[in-house]
């Protein structure tokens, strides 16, 4: 298996890096979150510019149609930066559901808007109290006119304060199904909130409210939602990554420049030493991804693999590590690196933020505890025994 990037992956992470360096200086993030909008609309145009709102949507559609690994590429330039477009959360996710799910007059009429980057839908899944994995608490009830309308709480939601619609978890009898829900649709509150990494987040609160489901009622969501959710776990781990290793060069380059005692941080040997365990800690977590990536192009292209478990194994081992650089590069900073003016900072808020997505680092540990690989090493050629 390749873990490396051939000519064209390359060309595309640089040519992301830089459109999204120009507009993520000193301060960018903070800037970008709190602004109305919740992140950088020069960025996002230009993103959208480059086609890459489209990554996940197919060329019938109006997309590209790429796979997992110019996915990463995209997601690991935007992590260097600490951006807040969310390409991930409010396009690409909805657009794999939308694919899976949705009849093909959904998908001509939701899918090419997302590719061109006019609008973005929130996905609302999580709910308080409620494990990822739970059953929702919403509820569709059907009316008489053959209407459905969903009641209920949703929260955290992210950047549902700018998304033109929703994607709704909701139980319908005892099965959960996914149901479209205009933004300004009547019985929907919202109240306005941060994540942990301070990018919007919103409590949706549905009261009767108008709803079309997402497909046909004879569709089976348990497996597709699974497959999703396992997407985005190793989608996410090219943000991280990015984080990771900007989070690092940042704290290396503080360690040369602030003195003690006269001296460059960097002359004493113990914080070297942490300096490069964690450098080593980055690359092993850089591999991981990669090759959970590679496991995600080896399921598209028909392979017989189980998605779920590597991906549970790759979010792990990468959260591990996203964890232990969010507090390496704040302790390493001192004192300063706990303020909201420091870029480290944001580096270490997203991180964590990262770590608890999708369900969470807990939930995929047990899952990945609990798998009959979990006292196997991955392979790194998909056709091993092991």
């Amino acid at each position: 298996m390749n873990l490396e990037f051939n000519e064209d992956q390359r060309l595309l992470f640089e040519t992301v890096d830089a459109a999204v360096g120009r507009g993520y200086q000193a301060g960018g993030r903070a800037e970008a979150t709190d602004s109305e909008l919740g992140w950088n609309a020069e960025v996002w145009n230009t993103l959208a510019e480059l086609g890459l709102m489209g990554l996940a949507v197919s060329g019938d559609h109006g997309g590209v149609g790429a796979g997992s690994v110019e996915l990463y590429a995209t997601l690991e330039a935007l992590g260097k930066h600490a951006a807040a477009e969310p390409l991930l959360d409010g396009v690409v996710l909805p657009s794999w559901l939308i694919a899976a799910l949705g009849t093909e007059e959904q998908a001509k009429k939701l899918l090419p808007a997302l590719a061109e980057g006019s609008t973005t839908i929130a996905f609302a899944h999580a709910e308080p109290g409620r494990s990822w994995g739970a059953a929702p608490t919403v509820t569709a009830a059907a009316a008489a006119d053959g209407s459905v309308a969903l009641s209920g709480v949703k929260s955290p939601v992210r950047q549902a304060d700018q998304a033109g619609s929703f994607l709704v978890t909701a139980l319908d009898g005892n099965t959960t199904r996914v149901y479209l829900v205009a933004a300004d649709a009547p019985g929907v509150q919202r109240t306005e909130g941060r994540g942990a990494d301070w990018s919007h987040a919103a409590q949706l609160e549905f009261s009767g409210t108008p709803a079309t489901l997402l497909g046909t009622a004879g569709t089976d969501t348990t497996d597709i939602l699974g497959t999703v959710f396992a997407r985005a776990r190793v989608a996410v781990l090219g943000e991280a990554v990015g984080l990771m290793e900007t989070g690092l060069g940042k704290t290396v380059e503080y360690l040369k420049n602030r003195k003690q005692f006269g001296v460059p941080l960097s002359t004493f040997q113990a914080l070297v030493h942490r300096a490069a365990d964690l450098y080593a800690r980055v690359e092993l977590a850089r591999s991981m991804a990669l090759w959970a990536t590679a496991t995600v192009e080896a399921y598209d292209n028909g392979a017989e693999v189980d998605l779920g478990t590597a991906a549970d194994d790759a979010f792990v081992f990468v959260g591990e590590a996203a964890t232990e650089a969010a507090e390496e590069i704040v302790q390493l900073h001192g004192g300063i690196g706990m303020t909201y003016e420091a870029e480290v900072a944001h580096h270490a808020a997203r991180l964590i933020a990262i770590t608890e997505s999708f369900g969470g680092l807990t939930a995929a540990r047990r899952r990945a505890v609990g798998a009959e690989t979990a006292l196997s090493a991955p392979s790194a050629l998909l056709d091993n025994a092991v």
